[in-house]
């Protein structure tokens, strides 16, 4: 894919961000329910979408700055050390994740455990789905 065409399609990410985090502030301020966390949330989004919008166009403001961002994004190093620390990152997670299964259930809270528990299950899972397709593909 042109990596300007890759650069345009976050762009219009960055614009349904703040469209969807607008929509979610508005909404949940005409029903005033007692949960401000989709407002919140709406905000987050709002700020993330112009903080990217801001970022599209410091980037695409000359050639030379294109050309520095697709060879940090492309350079096999880089790409290299983000797998690397996907992997450590998703090790932890688990790791932390099951010894806080054992304290939560040692404290009884069986629900809280059984969720954490589900989110592991289910990020094995996809790793494990995802594993598999790219081991067919190679």
């Amino acid at each position: 894919m042109d990596f300007r065409r890759k650069l345009k399609i976050r762009l219009y990410i960055a614009i349904a961000y703040v469209i969807l985090g607008i929509a979610l502030i508005v909404t949940f301020n005409i029903i005033k329910t007692e949960n401000d966390f989709l407002s919140s949330f709406g905000l987050a989004l709002v700020v993330i979408g112009i903080v990217h919008i801001r970022r599209y166009f410091l980037i695409t403001k000359n050639e030379e700055t294109i050309k520095r961002r697709q060879i940090a994004e492309t350079d096999e190093r880089n790409i290299a050390i983000a797998d690397k620390a996907k992997s450590i990152a998703f090790i932890v997670y688990v790791v932390l994740a099951a010894v806080a299964i054992i304290v939560l259930e040692l404290l009884e809270y069986s629900l809280l455990s059984m969720v954490l528990s589900l989110t592991i299950g289910l990020l094995v899972a996809v790793y494990w789905i995802a594993y598999w397709i790219m081991y067919k593909k190679s």
